[in-house]
C-alpha cells in the first residue's frame, strides 16, 4: 500500500537546497548577490562583506579580495591600522567556522581594544555577526553582517541561521564566485602608493627618499607598512600586486 503521508523538509535543509542550487546555476557576482539578498530576507543587515584571505603572521587575518555593501571603501582600508589587536579576527583565524555575534560597545569595551571599537563606530558597526570557512588552497573566506543600530544585536534564532547558512554558502562558491582582490592602490594612502610605485619599479630608499623629500628611515618604515597591508614579503610581489614589468 502506497504512504501518501508527505515528509517535511526541516528549514535548515531548505536553506542548503537553495544556496546548492543557486550555486549551480549562477557563478560570480550573481551568486554572491543571490546569497546576500537571501540572507538579508532570513536575517537582516545595513552592511556587509564578502572577504577572502589569508592568517598572517600575526595571528590575525589579511585581506586580499572583498565585496562591501552598505558601508564606504575605507571600512576596509582602514581596517589594516587595528587588525593586529582585533581579538575578534585572532579567534576567526583559528576557527573560522565558529560563528561570533559581536557587540561592538561590549566587546571592545578594555582601554587596549579602543582603537578597534573607534574603527567600528566610525564606520557605524555597532552589531556584527561573522561566520566564514576554511578554502581548499589554506585560505579563509568569511561573511561579515553589519548593524548599526546599538539597540538590534543579531537573535539567538538569526546567529543559528548564519551558522548553519553562511559556511554553506561560503564552500559552495565556485573560483569564480569568490571576490576579486582588491586593487593595491585602494588599500595605500596617497604617500604609500608613491613609495609602493617607486620601489616596485626599481628604485632603492635612497633615490625614493630624494624624489619624495624624504628621510631613507621614513621609507623603510612605509614600505613595512606597505608590506603589512598587501600581505607581500619582497619587491617581486609588490610588483605583481602594481602589474609592473
Amino acid at each position: 500500500m502506497q504512504d501518501d503521508r508527505k515528509v517535511a523538509v526541516l528549514p535548515e535543509y531548505r536553506t542548503l537546497i537553495e544556496v546548492l542550487q543557486a550555486a549551480a546555476d549562477a557563478g560570480g557576482q550573481e551568486y554572491r548577490h543571490f546569497v546576500l539578498n537571501w540572507l538579508g530576507k532570513q536575517i537582516g543587515f545595513d552592511g556587509v562583506v564578502w572577504g577572502v584571505g589569508a592568517r598572517d603572521a600575526s595571528g590575525s587575518v589579511t585581506i586580499q579580495g572583498a565585496e562591501l555593501r552598505g558601508r564606504p571603501p575605507g571600512l576596509l582600508q582602514d581596517y589594516v591600522e587595528v587588525a593586529a589587536l582585533d581579538p575578534v579576527s585572532r579567534r576567526f583565524a583559528k576557527d573560522p567556522q565558529q560563528l561570533q555575534a559581536i557587540d561592538v560597545a561590549e566587546a571592545y569595551r578594555p582601554a587596549q581594544l579602543w582603537p578597534v571599537g573607534n574603527y567600528l563606530e566610525r564606520y557605524r558597526v555597532r552589531q556584527l555577526l561573522l561566520c566564514g570557512a576554511s578554502t581548499q588552497r589554506g585560505g579563509l573566506s568569511w561573511l561579515t553582517l553589519y548593524r548599526d543600530d546599538a539597540s538590534r544585536p543579531f537573535s539567538a534564532e538569526e546567529a543559528r541561521m548564519a551558522a548553519f547558512a553562511i559556511p554553506f554558502a561560503l564552500l559552495a562558491a565556485r573560483e569564480s564566485g569568490q571576490p576579486q582582490g582588491l586593487p593595491a592602490a585602494d588599500c595605500l594612502s596617497p604617500r604609500e602608493r608613491q613609495v609602493a610605485a617607486a620601489y616596485a619599479a626599481g628604485e632603492g630608499y635612497k633615490a625614493i627618499a630624494r624624489s619624495l623629500g624624504l628621510a631613507p628611515a621614513t621609507v623603510r618604515t612605509h614600505l613595512q607598512t606597505i608590506f603589512r597591508k598587501l600581505g607581500v614579503h619582497n619587491k617581486i610581489d609588490l610588483r605583481r600586486q602594481f602589474d609592473l614589468s
